[in-house]
């Protein structure tokens, strides 16, 4: 069928809502200015369900649905009734979000910790017991602990409930590792 009889086919204001339309269920033409029947099909159900659904937005009809019924979109949930035969977009829309958080986390600098921390250090700011579990991994212990090039010191201070940190650096932390031979037995420069 001809993209241009599109517009006149659903009552369309624009020749861009059809190709929003088209997009929307990412539907190539199959050859200049025409689409495939079965794409044909999928905007017919794009369309039953706008029709169906007054002010719903293309991005919430449900893909996976094969035959729409009279079913109606709940605006205050998202949720279509499901009695209708019509599916359910909340799973699929939790999971992408799920999706983005874990890339978004899996994208984060692996020296974030450490760089907060070393700040912390720098600047003599004191942290609750929370924020240091948080940047450790470990739920602080004793008056004193270290872990890794840090040392915590529990202060006579509060931040809220919570105990008050100091955090320093080790002297020697990077001095050693400077002093070190490598695989290949090049020496790095002493300072």
């Amino acid at each position: 069928m001809k993209i241009s009889e599109l517009q006149t086919r659903y009552g369309l204001a624009s020749k861009q809502s059809v190709y929003d339309r088209m997009k929307a269920l990412q539907i190539n033409p199959v050859s200049r200015g025409e689409i495939s029947s079965q794409a044909v099909d999928e905007l017919d159900k794009l369309h039953k369900f706008m029709k169906s659904n007054p002010g719903a937005k293309i991005w919430e009809f449900p893909r996976n649905v094969e035959s729409l019924s009279s079913g109606q979109l709940d605006n205050s949930t998202g949720q279509i009734d499901k009695s209708s035969g019509q599916l359910d977009n909340f799973n699929e829309t939790l999971q992408l979000v799920e999706a983005i958080a874990r890339h978004f986390a899996a994208n984060q600098d692996p020296l974030a910790n450490y760089k907060a921390l070393e700040y912390a250090a720098n600047h003599i700011i004191l942290l609750p017991s929370s924020k240091i579990k948080e940047l450790t991994g470990a739920k602080p212990s004793k008056s004193q602990f270290q872990r890794g090039t840090f040392i915590f010191t529990k202060t006579d201070s509060k931040i809220g409930r919570e105990a008050a940190w100091r955090v320093q650096m080790t002297a020697n932390a990077f001095r050693d590792a400077m002093r070190s031979k490598t695989a290949n037995n090049t020496r790095w420069l002493d300072p």
